[in-house]
């Protein structure tokens, strides 16, 4: 029966609109008849119509068939559904990213997509290259790039590393001398680089450029910091701006997704970039951050992406959420201290690199469809309680700490099932036991596995670690797979994890004597 109910309300909202469409106006308020009678207009003069349907509710898809169905009946409708969440984000967007968000009562263009124009100043004249690729440098007049952002907003930037930092000191840098110094900007300034999809021939007295596809894949700060001084001038500065201040444009017609990854690495060079950057785009990595923002513990795919936090919230590097996650949940501690040895060393981070790319890579075993927020969360929930440190974790990586993260779920898992059902969801319940700060059972299994591991790892003396074979523990798979079949043979009581003592500082643990590289 609810599903009968479901299914009718999803009719009757697809009925609705197509009442409205049709025209029919009975028994409406004398306005809402004014308006309809307006539409009727505009949808005979073949005009544009967009419905919204905004939901105080999270939507869950119950009417994504009518919908479908409403959108395929004329080409010229649009549908789109808002529901807490997407509200939610918009507003994150807008207070904590300082990022406005698409209005969607304005009609959307893709930049990827879009064809464009750019006017172009030519009277110094313009460089083009043919081999291998083709591209051409221009000059452009502060006009031109405060129209494209104008249009385009942030989409300009999808395959960019960084988004702008609205708030730097570098971009009012920038802004300064646009306004006061226009004449000495280009001197000043790196300029723009792009790429496009489709470029026609550029006529040596063309004043303008019509391309397919655009993004910016460097200098996404000079064009926000012209835009946000062209913006806020005054019409005479503004033609002062425009007959003194040139940039310029870099602009390479596609090679391809593998050289256009390389010309945005090489190009963003000058300025310290990491693996991590350059995935901050991906849809796994909205997701995760998107579902986040349902948590106290934000998920921060971009670094400095948020101007400031709600009290309370927390904002966890990608990096710190994907150890925890790699160690904990896909029970891989061995992968994290090695990409952070070798990291040092070859300046890469495994855990953003694809493993078609370099064989090692471990991106897509972290990140991929099976990768749920509530995981991540949950294992860093765990590595706050057996570090009680507030820090960013670099210290972690002088212990043993992730290794005992993974061996953890071994024995709370056990402990879990005799306690409480077969059938029980762990991670749900380590996460109830955190956010009520009742984690006294989890600090005590925590002791259990750093006892078993510091006796597993004991001297003959029985009077400190043997380094060699604890090293091996630490980096070797084939070792730490033979701890933790052991540890899983050991019969666990919930008697056993219960009666034990807490002892002071019971989060310190064995150290690694070995030299560790700095990252």
């Amino acid at each position: 029966m609810k599903n009968t109910l479901k299914g009718l309300e999803n009719e009757i909202l697809e009925k609705d609109f197509e009442t409205v469409l049709r025209g029919e106006k009975k028994s409406v308020h004398e306005r809402l008849k004014q308006k309809l009678v307006d539409l009727d207009l505009h949808l005979k003069a073949n005009g544009e119509v967009k419905f919204i349907f905004l939901l105080l509710s999270q939507y869950k898809g119950g009417a994504d068939e009518n919908i479908e169905g409403f959108r395929n009946s004329d080409v010229k409708t649009k549908f789109e559904v808002i529901d807490i969440n997407r509200m939610k984000v918009d507003y994150i967007d807008r207070k904590y990213k300082k990022i406005d968000p698409l209005n969607p009562l304005q009609s959307y263009q893709n930049p990827e997509e879009s064809p464009i124009t750019i006017e172009i100043y030519q009277k110094a004249g313009s460089i083009k290259i043919d081999k291998p690729y083709e591209a051409h440098m221009f000059l452009l007049r502060p006009r031109a790039i405060w129209k494209l952002f104008s249009t385009y907003k942030f989409s300009l930037f999808h395959k960019n590393v960084r988004n702008p930092l609205l708030q730097s000191q570098f971009n009012a840098d920038i802004e300064k001398t646009a306004i006061k110094d226009p004449s000495n900007f280009w001197y000043y300034n790196n300029g723009i680089t792009a790429i496009t999809y489709l470029l026609p021939p550029i006529g040596k007295r063309a004043e303008q450029v019509s391309l397919t596809g655009l993004q910016i894949i460097n200098g996404a700060q000079t064009v926000y910091a012209i835009y946000r001084a062209y913006e806020d001038a005054s019409p005479t500065k503004r033609i002062q701006m425009d007959s003194e201040a040139l940039v310029t444009l870099r602009l390479l017609k596609t090679g391809g997704e593998t050289f256009d990854l390389s010309v945005t690495r090489y190009t963003n060079s000058q300025n310290p970039v990491q693996d991590r950057d350059f995935c901050a785009n991906d849809d796994i990595q909205v997701r995760l951050q998107n579902d986040s923002f349902k948590t106290n513990f934000w998920y921060e795919k971009r670094r400095d992406e948020f101007r400031e936090v709600p009290e309370g919230v927390r904002e966890i590097s990608n990096v710190v959420f994907a150890n925890c996650y790699l160690a904990y949940h896909l029970q891989d501690p061995v992968s994290v201290m090695n990409n952070y040895m070798q990291g040092g060393k070859t300046n890469k981070d495994l855990l953003f690199i694809s493993h078609k790319d370099n064989k090692d890579g471990l991106y897509e075993k972290i990140f991929n469809e099976d990768s749920k927020f509530e995981d991540f969360s949950t294992s860093f929930s765990l590595m706050l309680i057996i570090s009680n440190k507030d820090s960013n974790f670099a210290d972690t990586f002088s212990t043993n700490i992730y290794h005992i993260l993974s061996l953890f779920k071994t024995v709370f898992t056990k402990y879990c099932k005799l306690k409480y059902s077969p059938n029980i969801n762990v991670n749900l319940h380590i996460q109830d036991l955190f956010d009520k700060d009742n984690v006294g059972i989890i600090l005590k299994t925590f002791s259990f596995v750093s006892e078993y591991i510091a006796k597993e790892f004991m001297n003959e003396e029985k009077t400190s670690l043997n380094q060699e074979k604890f090293s091996s523990f630490m980096t070797s798979n084939s070792q730490y797979e033979r701890v933790k079949g052991k540890l899983e043979e050991v019969e666990i009581t919930t008697d056993l994890i219960e009666n034990i003592v807490l002892k002071p500082k019971n989060s310190e643990v064995p150290k690694e004597k070995e030299k560790k590289s700095k990252k």
